[in-house]
């Protein structure tokens, strides 16, 4: 073999050897942010980022919405090129069983037109689907269990048409997607958050929106800071909470437990250090002991008020499965947050952060006794 010929031999065993090392990393370590049961806890689907989708947006978002005069205020704003507001609800899925007949399902409804503008060009398939029926994304479609040309199966006898599945990432992490007047038999109208089109500097947008909504905790968002565009504090959506600690039927939206068979095979009760025993998510509780356990190291255990957190229902409580209004499903609900008193103190924060949990202090509305489970980069 000649010299160049070694040289072109030696060169393709190390191509074949990088990849399939990095296969084997990517196969065996798992994204940033893997699962405590050793599943990746990255989004399902492609990354916003990737499909340059929203690339020109600005997302606006305040705990509660915006009203209808709020969205008119932004619209009409010189400062504005365009504007999608996107409504939010949660739609009542059938389960099939009798007891326990809803699975909630997280939804969200747009103007066809001004959302597809948003996306840009990964978007534009959307354009010929929302006007057709539900559009799910790929871990709806599969949490469901139906494909496209399928129906979606609604308490009360009621289904929509499937009419396509897209990537999770162009639904902002939502399960599914209506048309705005579709959603609106459904109860969906209230706007969550808005995506806007700058004309001229962002900064001079951001400027405009605070003194337009006077009043209210804005936040702004822009593509790439999250993993999914949406509203809402930095937290999993529910499509990748169902993914990773199982979804639950109820007997209806607004009231009951999960049901018992999703109870039995999810939560438990463990020894955990400084808290004593603990019903939470099999797949959450380890991570809880051992931040728990990195606090008994760092000899911080007196910044953990034990008794506080008993009172207040601990990780999984009847009582805190629902929100302060008994509206929206707490992640208590699922076991993978934890109620505990914050003394002041950010090594508490820090190092429950080291461990999963992000500090719901730091969210728009604060929680100060708020812990809930996201994986690594909390």
């Amino acid at each position: 073999m000649t010299a160049r010929g070694r040289g072109l031999a030696i060169l393709t065993g190390l191509a074949v050897f990088v990849a399939g090392w990095v296969a084997f990393v990517s196969q065996w370590s798992g994204p940033a942010g893997a699962g405590p049961d050793g599943r990746g806890a990255g989004v399902a689907g492609t990354r916003a980022a990737d499909l340059d989708a929203f690339r020109n947006e600005l997302l606006v978002w305040a705990p509660g919405g915006f009203s209808e005069k709020e969205v008119g205020r932004v619209r009409d704003s010189t400062r504005v090129a365009a504007i999608s507001a996107v409504r939010t609800g949660t739609l009542p899925a059938a389960s099939g069983r009798r007891s326990y007949g809803i699975v909630p399902v997280e939804t969200m409804a747009v103007d066809t037109n001004a959302y597809t503008s948003a996306t840009g060009r990964p978007g534009r398939k959307l354009a010929t689907l929302l006007p057709k029926g539900a559009v799910l994304s790929r871990t709806g479609a599969k949490l469901r269990r139906v494909k496209s040309g399928g129906k979606l199966k609604l308490d009360g006898g009621r289904s929509l048409k499937v009419s396509g599945v897209v990537d999770d990432a162009l639904l902002g992490g939502y399960e599914v997607a209506l048309e705005r007047g579709l959603a609106r038999r459904y109860g969906i109208h209230r706007a969550a958050y808005l995506l806007v089109r700058p004309r001229g500097p962002v900064d001079d947008l951001r400027t405009e929106i605070r003194k337009l909504l006077k009043g209210r905790s804005v936040r702004f968002i822009t593509p790439g800071d999250r993993p999914f565009v949406r509203g809402g504090d930095g937290v999993l959506p529910m499509s990748q909470v169902k993914a990773r600690f199982g979804e639950f039927a109820l007997p209806s939206l607004h009231k009951g437990w999960p049901d018992p068979a999703w109870t039995r095979a999810n939560l438990v009760t463990r020894k955990v250090p400084l808290l004593g025993r603990v019903r939470c998510h099999r797949l959450v509780v380890g991570d809880l002991a051992k931040a728990m356990a990195d606090l008994e190291r760092q000899r911080l255990g007196n910044l953990v008020d034990v008794g506080e957190f008993r009172r207040d229902g601990g990780c999984w409580s009847p009582r805190l499965l629902r929100d302060a209004r008994g509206g929206k499903l707490s992640r208590h609900a699922w076991g993978i947050a934890v109620a505990l008193k914050v003394k002041g103190d950010e090594r508490l924060v820090q190092t429950m952060a080291r461990h999963g949990f992000v500090w719901g202090g730091s969210f728009a509305r604060p929680d100060t006794t708020h812990f809930e489970w996201v994986g690594q980069g909390a």
